[in-house]
């Protein structure tokens, strides 16, 4: 029993390692996803046309603000800084998303098989690993612990 528990309390102080891959594969996903949108004129076109197919509101604004949000949280989430903000920010993103175009795109017959089908979505993968960093926070190695560590100096 004794070699379970130093095993378990190994693996506990490498878990930033899983932290810092997660929080920046997902910032890296949404910050480049949000540079395309901006700045690749064909990108704002098709994401103007997603939301005016889902019957989004104002598309043009919406797309300007959902790509400056994945932009701007995506690279604060890749660094570690106001993760918690950004975690929120892009979750936000990702539920308007799931609920606009995601679920739509299921086409499954029964329950457990939409079901299925809804976990395999990326949107809910991400959202699932986003609301993981919001609680558990950035890790060790970002921007947050280095302003914390300073805090309490």
């Amino acid at each position: 029993m004794l070699s379970v528990r130093t095993v378990l309390d190994e693996l506990h102080a490498w878990q930033w390692i899983g932290i810092l891959v997660a929080r920046v594969i997902v910032g890296l996903l949404f910050f480049l996803s949000g540079r395309g949108k901006l700045f690749a004129p064909e990108r704002r076109e098709q994401m103007r046309q997603t939301l005016i197919e889902a019957h989004v509101p104002f598309p043009e604004f919406n797309a300007l603000i959902v790509s400056t949000v994945e932009f701007v949280f995506g690279l604060l989430l890749i660094l570690g800084a106001i993760t918690p903000l950004a975690c929120a920010m892009l979750s936000g993103v990702m539920v308007v998303a799931i609920a606009t175009t995601a679920i739509r795109n299921i086409k499954a017959t029964s329950p457990l098989g939409w079901l299925s089908e809804f976990f395999y979505l990326p949107e809910v993968l991400c959202l699932a690993i986003l609301v993981w960093l919001f609680f558990s926070g950035a890790g060790w190695l970002s921007v947050d612990h280095l302003i914390v560590s300073k805090i309490h100096l």
